[in-house]
């Protein structure tokens, strides 16, 4: 098992595969998803590797099941899910087949597919040309006379009496308008123009969408104008239909139309059970072909990333593999080999000459969603301490500090929970849906988000805003209801009116007294204050790990003890000073200079402290600092912490300078020593890899100052800043229980708790499911949402900055079931098959 503590350690493999073997290896690894190849001839061109020709063929097949997959979209036909064990990919002797399989399905639904869209296109036009007839038509008259009025049919769809011209058609409503408008223009006001009272919905053969269409009547003067006339409706797209003169033709034309239509649709409908019913046939064993068909692809152009030997007898290509999974690729290769009875295994080697190995952190269904959060950032430097390890408890107990509610709490682990319970049924399905993606992808996350939450409402003593006695409150409440109706709040006294203290969290009666907010805002600032130096601390302290790990040693003495110190002298005495105050000064004390009255203010003490000055007491029988000495004590802890800065800023410039030039003298006279005396390849290799050290090593001591200064400057402005930035968990928390409080007050206990009356009863589950839907909607989803984003900005910045580079790469192994899930897509095999048309 793989530790997230740090990322898998990875080996560096040249591959040696048998031609007849090579196949059915990488389709193996392609299961397991535990080898990232990497391309040996990257300056080939696509069209020109090994097996782009394999490749094209499975390219088209998938095209065919593309487009079939098209054809059942737009007759609603669902494919059947592959409930079976997933197929496994279609050798090359198999290929042939499925080919002529899929060729076979392709033109029976092409062709059927064309018949039903000229049977569209003919019902299309019987349809308008009934439309025109039916609307158009009585604009004619009803008299047998209509001959001797406007004379014999010229062209079949204008016609004439004298210098008269009738056309007749239909034009997309859309453009009726511009189209009346340009007849209009064209025959200078010259034409009699109407359309029908009622538009057409009908459909478009080759899309299948409803179009809406208006017939037109226009009657103009002259053959010229007529022609004229015809070529703006040609621009427009307009269907011209001629209409019969006599009222006993047009009557005669539209019985035989109704009969055409009424054979026309008996034939669609046919035509339409016929496609559908193949469609149904393909969509059977579309899910298990596409699947097939892509991981052969996928394997095609792994397998383009070999190269061939000498003797065109062996493929070899390199890859990682993390070193736990080293024994089983090595079994695949001996397994399949025996199997297929070849006189030469398939092996492994191992290899050094490699660059950066990729990051990888193996994960479960329950740390997965953490790790994602990390990676959101930046995937890990190889064997860098893995944040995500600690981000599984820091992150929701942080979300918690600023969500703390007991009832909010519940809501967040029941929607954990019902993901959890229907999980199985959707871990290997794909949604579409990306936000259900992302919740049921983070759905432990919420969980533990919701636990900690119960854990801080409880802390908080909030249920929905209100407070609940759990033990005997430690202030005792003397005041009876009416005293509290007329005061609003009560007072405490701390010296006569007090029990034991409180067990856990706030004491529920500071929910009546009036320096209610005054006391949450002073808890939880402090409280947001000790967190944060902490958790900052906790990250400088991983750097240590770190720099130990990767033998930077210098770093441990002049980075991160400095570092530490320097937080600490100013910070970290800023946490002591809210402990001392809290433990030091209360209101029980009878000594006036212990009472609560006499406590010195932490900000002034913090101020005065950095600028060096004397603290004044808050009153004249007060004193001004807690103890003696403290004055004394602060001024050293600024100097210590002033001293630190030069060490961070030149310290590791100065180090790294001489420790260069020293590396640099030595790997030049390796180079010369090669040049003079080594020709061999293996040789030259070596040469390129001490030429890459020299190239490192040529930092100058400005680059190393620079690089420093900036990191110094960030660390020391970033320390106090990150500190303020830690307040957002007293600032959120206090808007989420206020806005709570606000919620139920102003809508759920002011229009629904305090009715008496009659109506009440009734009143009451109305306002109940207003209250809810807003506590949902605004108190869960949106607050949550923000604290959500706000714990993540504070574990990116504030923690992760401390020892966290980010700067490696992710293993991206060669994996079916990244493949399938969308996650491992890649459009270089389709540019082959682009570039290269004519494969086969």
């Amino acid at each position: 098992m793989g530790c997230m503590l740090r990322s898998d350690m990875m080996t560096f493999c040249d591959i040696y595969l048998q031609p007849e073997t090579a196949f059915e290896i990488v389709s193996q690894l392609g299961e397991m998803g535990c080898a990232q190849f990497v391309d040996m001839t990257p300056d080939v061109k696509p069209f020109q590797r090994n097996y782009v020709t394999e490749l094209c063929r499975c390219a088209e097949m998938e095209r065919k099941l593309l487009y079939m997959e098209g054809e059942m979209q737009k007759d609603k036909i669902s494919i059947v899910e592959y409930n079976s064990m997933e197929p496994k990919a279609l050798p090359l002797h198999e290929t042939t087949s499925l080919e002529n399989v899929l060729e076979k399905w392709e033109n029976d639904v092409l062709n059927m597919s064309d018949n039903q869209t000229t049977l569209l296109k003919n019902y299309l036009e019987l349809t308008e040309m009934s439309y025109v007839l039916n609307h158009i038509g009585p604009m004619l008259g009803e008299s047998d006379k209509a001959e001797d009025i406007f004379g014999k049919a010229a062209g079949g769809d204008t016609g004439f009496l004298g210098r008269l011209f009738v056309i007749t058609g239909v034009v997309k409503r859309s453009r009726s308008f511009p189209f009346e408008m340009m007849m209009w223009r064209v025959s200078h006001g010259n034409i009699y123009y109407r359309r029908a009272s009622q538009d057409a919905i009908l459909q478009d053969p080759n899309t299948g969408q409803d179009i809406r269409k208006v017939a037109f009547l226009a009657i103009c003067q002259g053959e010229q104008l007529s022609a004229r006339l015809e070529k703006v409706c040609s621009g427009f797209h307009v269907n011209l239909y001629s209409c019969p003169e006599s009222f006993n033709e047009r009557m005669d034309m539209m019985v035989q139309l109704d009969l055409r239509i009424a054979d026309l649709e008996k034939v669609m409908k046919k035509t339409k059970y016929y496609r559908c019913k193949a469609l149904r046939t393909v969509s059977k064993q579309w899910d298990p072909w596409m699947v097939q068909i892509k991981k052969s692809k996928a394997i095609y152009h792994t397998m383009n990333m070999f190269t061939l030997d000498i003797t065109r007898k062996c493929l070899i290509g390199q890859c990682w593999v993390p070193d736990l999974d080293l024994p089983r690729v090595e079994d695949v290769l001996t397994r399949v080999s025996e199997n297929a009875g070849t006189n030469v295994e398939s092996f492994l080697l191992k290899s050094n000459d490699a660059d950066e190995p990729p990051t990888y952190h193996r994960t479960n269904k329950f740390t997965r969603g953490f790790q994602a959060l990390i990676n959101a950032y930046g995937d890990s430097t190889y064997r860098e301490l893995n944040p995500g390890l600690y981000t599984i408890i820091t992150f929701p107990f942080l979300f918690a500090l600023m969500f703390g509610d007991v009832c909010h709490g519940v809501i967040l682990l029941a929607f954990a929970g019902w993901m959890i319970s229907v999980e199985k049924e959707n871990m290997n399905k794909t949604s579409k849906n990306e936000i259900w993606n992302i919740f049921f992808g983070g759905r432990y996350v919420i969980l533990m988000m919701g636990i900690f939450t119960l854990y801080t409402g409880f802390l908080y003593n909030v249920f929905f805003s209100k407070s609940i006695v759990l033990t005997t409150p430690y202030w005792k409440n003397t005041y009876d209801l009416k005293t509290v109706e007329e005061n609003q709040y009560i007072t405490l006294n701390p010296v006569l009116e007090t029990n034991a203290p409180y067990v856990f969290g706030v004491d529920p009666v500071w929910a009546l007294a009036k320096n209610k907010i005054m006391y949450l805002n002073s808890l939880k600032m402090k409280m947001s204050i000790i967190i944060g130096i902490v958790h900052m601390m906790f990250g400088l302290c991983l750097s240590l790990f770190n720099h130990t790990y990767f033998k930077r040693y210098y770093a441990i003495y002049l980075q991160f003890i400095p570092q530490v110190l320097f937080l600490a002298c100013l910070f970290m005495w800023l946490v002591i000073l809210i402990y001392m105050k809290w433990f030091m000064f209360s209101g029980k004390y009878v000594d006036v200079k212990r009472g609560a009255g006499c406590s010195p203010l932490i900000l002034i003490l913090f101020i005065d402290m950095v600028l060096l000055s004397t603290s004044k007491p808050v009153e004249e029988d007060c004193d001004a600092y807690m103890f003696a000495s403290q004055e004394k004590l602060q001024r050293l802890l600024v100097v210590i912490a002033v001293i630190c800065v030069p060490i961070i800023l030149f310290g590791t410039p100065v180090y790294l300078n001489k420790v260069y030039k020293k590396k640099k003298e030595e790997a030049l006279k390796k180079i010369s020593q090669f040049r003079r005396y080594q020709r061999r390849d293996s040789d030259k290799r070596a040469e390129e890899k001490i030429l890459a050290e020299v190239a490192k090593y040529s930092a100058s001591f400005g680059e190393l100052m620079i690089h420093q200064a900036v990191h110094t400057i960030e660390f020391v402005l970033s320390t106090i800043s990150h500190t303020a930035s830690y307040l957002r968990l007293w600032a959120l928390s206090l808007a989420h229980e206020q806005l709570s409080e606000m919620l139920w007050v102003m809508v759920l206990a002011k229009l629904g708790l305090r009715d008496t009356s009659m109506a009440g009863g009734p009143k009451i589950f109305v306002i109940f499911a207003i209250w809810a839907v807003f506590s949902l909607s605004i108190l869960v989803v949106m607050e949550g949402l923000s604290a959500f984003l706000h714990t993540l900005r504070l574990h990116w910045v504030e923690f992760m900055s401390k020892f966290y580079t980010g700067s490696g790469y992710p293993f991206k192994p060669f994996s079916f079931r990244a493949l399938l899930t969308g996650e491992g897509k890649d459009d270089k095999s389709e540019a082959m098959c682009k570039k290269r048309p004519t494969a086969y």
